[in-house]
Formats: C-alpha cells, structure tokens, sequence
C-alpha cells in the first residue's frame, strides 16, 4: 500500500491518501473512525499526533467530528508537520523535492494504533524511487549494543566518528578503558549509577548525550540520541550495573516509553519489548579491535 500526496502547490498543504489498501485495514480504520499512527524511524517507532481517518470523519480541535472527505487519509492534527515532512525529516530525505507517493507496511500496536512503516518514496515529476530499506532497523533493538547484538546503526555511527572525529573518539575510547578496567579489579566490588554517568562526556562524542541525573522514575528522562545526518531521537535512559536490574522499572512502570538501560554488564537473557541495552564493556572490546 502507498500514500498519495496530493494538492500539490495549492491552498492548505499537500494531503495524504492511503491508497490499495488492504481491507482489513480500511475496515478498522472505519470501525474506529480514527487511528493514531506510530512512525517508524531508523532509531525506532515513535509516537505521534498524525491520525488515519475514514472518509467520513476528521480531527477538529483534538475530536473526530463529520466530514465529507472522499479517502482514507493522514490528517496531521495537531502536528505542526505532515506525515510526508515528518518522514522526510525522519529519514534525511532532499528538502527540495515533492513527494509523489510513500510506500508503507501498517502492523498494529497493543492498543490498536497504527505501526506506519515507510518503505520507499517516489518523486515528482520524474516518479524515480529511492528504498527506505537499508534505513529503517532490521531489528527490534535499533539502539542496542552488548554482547549479543550490536545494531547497524550504532556501527555506522562509530565508523563516522573514527572518519570526522578520530581525536574525540580515541579520548571516549580511553575513557571507557579506563572504567573497566578499574572496575575489573579485586578491590573495585561495587559500581554505582554515579560512577557509570561519569562516561557522560565520553557519550557524548558518539552521540549519546545523558540528561540530567533525577532520583525517581527513570534516571536520566531527558537523554536523546543524534546520530548521522538524522534528527535527535529523545529516550529515556536509565543507569544500571547490570542489565538485568532494569525489573524494577518495567514491574512499577507499566506503561513504558521506549527506553535504554546503560549498563557494564549485559545478563539479561528476556529483555523487555522497546527496552534497548547499551553495554559499556562490549563497546570497549569493539572499539579495542
């Protein structure tokens, strides 16, 4: 399925119709009027104000009221951006360009809300494609890094940062030794939150910046990634010794954001749905070779 872009050059921006649909997406999208849309991005879903909506109803002031539509479509709501901009953003695409149609996947969330999976983009006038596919996460772990799994795209970022900053990243290198490295050591029996933040600034040069430090709910909530030429990412982080500590934040914060546990040691053997794990000594080992 694909969404049209239409109104091209006219008054009230360019709209978004869904077009071949399945019909068991258009029956759902009728039998709740409207669907609030998560996009997919390369570092992940994220949520947002866009809304599918049936022919017959739109979003006015945040509630579905009548219309006389004609398609399936997109409506931004609240958003400041259409669902086309946002993608471009999303996925650094030519500012200079019109789109002609976006080639999407739909799944569902728990609640019922749409997963918008964009897959290629068509331009005008010419109507040449370009594949959104090597951009978008091949797994549910876009942010993970420890023992088991390194994501594409925290490699791509390390790989940029030894090419346009290989002084920064020799110093994040060295600070990341030197942590293990002390807490590899007999007399070294406890790690704390505090001492993990101290890599901080080592973070930062790969592009990991940690908010500040709170003590209640997640400990750092205004953390966010910047990676390559995409936008920032925001995500919770919160700081554990090992990985498997994150129990706690996943049984008395049921309804979790996407969030990343940093961690020295990764041990956990069933992570959480939308949880990423970034594990210091793994970084240092791939970074040493």
């Amino acid at each position: 399925m694909h969404i049209q872009q239409s109104k091209v050059g006219k008054s009230g921006g360019p709209q978004y119709w869904l077009q071949n649909s399945p019909t068991h997406i258009l029956e759902h999208i009728v039998r709740h009027k409207k669907c609030q849309v998560i996009l997919q991005t390369p570092y992940g879903p994220v949520e947002t104000a866009f809304n599918a909506l049936d022919p017959c109803h739109k979003m006015v002031g945040g509630r579905v009221v009548k219309a006389n539509a004609q398609h399936f479509r997109i409506q931004k709501g609240e958003s400041k951006e259409s669902i086309g901009e946002a993608i471009r953003r999303w996925f650094a695409l030519d500012a200079h360009r019109d789109f002609e149609s976006i080639e999407i996947e739909i799944t569902f969330d728990k609640r019922s809300r749409f997963i918008l999976v964009p897959t290629e983009v068509r331009w005008r006038p010419e109507n040449a494609a370009k594949s959104l596919a090597k951009i978008l996460p091949s797994t549910k772990e876009p942010l993970s890094f420890h023992s088991h799994f390194q994501s594409e795209l925290w490699k791509k970022q390390i790989d940029q940062a030894q090419h346009s900053r290989p002084d920064a990243l020799a110093w994040a290198v060295s600070q990341f030794k030197q942590f293990v490295h002390y807490y590899d050591q007999p007399e070294a029996k406890l790690v704390s939150e505090a001492d993990l933040l101290r890599l901080a600034g080592a973070f930062d040069h790969l592009g990991l910046k940690l908010g500040p430090y709170l003590l209640r709910g997640f400990d750092c909530p205004a953390s966010s990634f910047h990676f390559g030429e995409y936008p920032g990412y925001s995500c919770p982080v919160e700081i554990k010794k090992r990985a498997s500590g994150f129990k706690y934040q996943i049984k008395n914060y049921q309804s979790l954001p996407r969030s990343v546990v940093l961690c020295l040691d990764y041990d956990t053997t069933h992570p959480h749905e939308h949880v990423d794990f970034i594990e210091v000594r793994s970084l240092v080992k791939f970074l040493s070779s």
